[in-house]
């Protein structure tokens, strides 16, 4: 039997509205899930006049610093600096939730009122009562990269990494490799850095790496360089899949790792045609076509994507609430693509094997060798989109992207 003792932990970036807190019982092989309370939407305190951009990054005439520690009062001062605003309270609580491990806490008053800030992944528990050096502070920083989230949603995401307390493994729920953190925040200036893991086009997620909305950190490398695989360092034995060691010269990694976000609506759009999935007529019936149309972002052309088991999902029409599904089950070439009441069957799940450059195969997780496709790849508005088998024709391939 694998035994892990890791605690990769599957983490929420949620918006700064959030203000709650839950843990839920361990994931499979030891990772611990638990939801963020709060969220570094475009990395608030990190960036401006309290972080990343100020000539002093984040050293101690912000009132934070490395060389105290944090439950000092020069370690993390209430006169001035981040936490006498509310960006920089959202970038210290993460500081301290990614430094301290849970159950500590630091508590400081600003103009009469009490803030405290509390830890949760542990990744640099010397830093509460001494200094933090060069590893604690390469630890803390890809950990607070890796929560950053330009859009400010509620995304979950698994991490990993080489810190004890953080550790290796993998998660079914969280099958995408998104990308790798790492560099140094609290240098002048900071330097914060990812590099694209290997399903960074998958999956996309508002805000994240992939995804139109970008990020402010930067890659590290650029073209195919740009990918972790070709500038990183892999895991040892027997972890060599589940993330890096080593990037471009950091020694001290996060990898994250995401689904399709459930919250979030997503467009379908057909590489050929670059018309997207549409319920005709807007139709809430069982049995209605899908067909192509050109992009409106009326909610008969959005889609909520869930998860059904390992590799497979449903698509849930955000208008009428059916999901996409093969007209009769049938398998043949032809069989026209329909909105029906989720039932669980076999129609109704599907799959998707990446084509590398940002589109999909994309077809019945019960029929590998089919995919959906505009017939004949013809751009008529209101062409029903059909199941076929596939031979690789760019009208087989979808862009699956969240909706704007």
């Amino acid at each position: 039997m694998k035994t892990l003792t890791n605690r990769a932990l599957t983490l929420a970036l949620l918006s700064p509205a959030f203000l709650s807190l839950g843990c839920v019982p361990p994931d499979e092989e030891g990772a611990v899930e638990e939801n963020e309370e709060l969220g570094l939407s475009s990395i608030n305190g990190l960036s401006s006049i309290n972080g990343l951009s100020s000539l002093n990054g984040l050293s101690s005439i912000n009132g934070l610093s490395s060389l105290n520690g944090l439950s000092s009062i020069n370690g993390l001062t209430s006169v001035n600096g981040m936490i006498s605003t509310d960006a920089g309270r959202t970038t210290v609580s993460y500081i301290v939730r990614c430094a301290l491990p849970a159950g500590r806490k630091i508590t400081r008053t600003v103009s009469g009122k009490n803030y405290t800030f509390s830890g949760q992944i542990g990744v640099a528990p010397e830093w509460e009562t001494g200094a933090c050096g060069n590893d604690c502070q390469q630890h803390v920083s890809a950990c607070v990269l890796a929560h950053v989230n330009s859009s400010g949603k509620n995304i979950d995401i698994y991490l990993d990494g080489d810190h004890p307390n953080l550790g290796w493994g993998r998660s079914s729920n969280h099958p995408y490799q998104e990308g790798s953190f790492f560099g140094n925040i609290f240098t002048s200036p900071p330097q914060a850095y990812y590099c694209n893991g290997k399903d960074f086009n998958i999956g996309l997620v508002p805000g994240r790496l992939g995804a139109s909305a970008g990020t402010i950190i930067k890659n590290k490398q650029t073209g195919s360089g740009s990918y972790c695989m070709n500038q990183c360092t892999a895991a040892d034995i027997p972890h060599q899949g589940d993330g890096y060691k080593a990037c471009s010269g950091w020694n001290h990694v996060v990898t994250v790792w995401r689904n399709f976000d459930v919250n979030s609506d997503y467009k379908v759009c057909n590489r050929r045609t670059g018309k997207c999935l549409d319920v005709s007529a807007a139709s809430t019936n069982e049995g209605a076509n899908i067909i192509q149309w050109d992009y409106t972002g009326g909610s008969n052309q959005l889609w909520k994507i869930t998860q059904t088991s390992p590799g497979k999902y449903k698509f849930m029409n955000k208008k009428s609430g059916k999901v996409m599904d093969i007209s009769g089950g049938f398998a043949n070439n032809g069989a026209p693509l329909v909105q029906w009441n989720w039932n669980g069957g076999a129609n109704q799940q599907w799959a998707f094997t990446p084509t590398g450059d940002g589109y999909y195969k994309f077809g019945p997780a019960s029929a590998p060798g089919s995919a959906l496709e505009i017939p004949n790849g013809t751009g008529t508005q209101g062409a029903k989109v059909q199941q076929w088998s596939y031979f690789n024709g760019d009208y087989q391939q979808w862009n699956i992207v969240p909706a704007n």
